[in-house]
């Protein structure tokens, strides 16, 4: 399984010039708990979060009317591709301490985002499915 079968499409997107307000009306509209700044070209530049607001801008007093999200997010982004499989995004989520993943395609664009909670259905979803091989291999013999 690839990320780009678990990606999801439907996202906010906001540009750095953007007002961390902007940015915090985006989230409630799309009831998301984040945003991916995009640069004009589509290239994902960083994922403003709900979480990011309260520390990075209202914590330290910044206006969330002045100050731009591209100001304030973290530029080293993590990015993976549609198919890169579903473990090795897992354990770069793990290993990277990120929650999301923009997904990108091969040109670098955005294409969609790849969260943790995703990743844990997924997981539940094949446990649930391997015991039920389990329950009914044991209930034949």
């Amino acid at each position: 399984m690839s990320v780009g079968e678990h990606t999801r499409r439907n996202l906010a997107t906001v540009d750095p010039s953007a007002s961390i307000r902007e940015a915090a009306r985006l989230m409630e509209i799309q009831k998301a708990g984040c945003v991916v700044v995009v640069s004009g070209s589509g290239q994902p530049l960083g994922v403003m979060t709900d979480r990011d607001i309260a520390m990075r801008v209202l914590r330290i007093g910044l206006d969330p009317d002045e100050t731009t999200v591209g100001s304030v997010i973290d530029r080293e982004l993590k990015t993976v591709t549609e198919s890169t499989p579903l473990t090795k995004a897992m354990r770069r989520m793990r290993t990277e301490g990120v929650r999301r993943l923009p997904v990108v395609d091969a040109d670098g664009k955005l294409v969609g985002i790849f969260d943790w909670i995703d990743a844990v259905g997924i997981v539940s979803s094949e446990i649930q499915h391997a015991a039920r091989i389990a329950g009914a291999q044991s209930s034949e013999a």
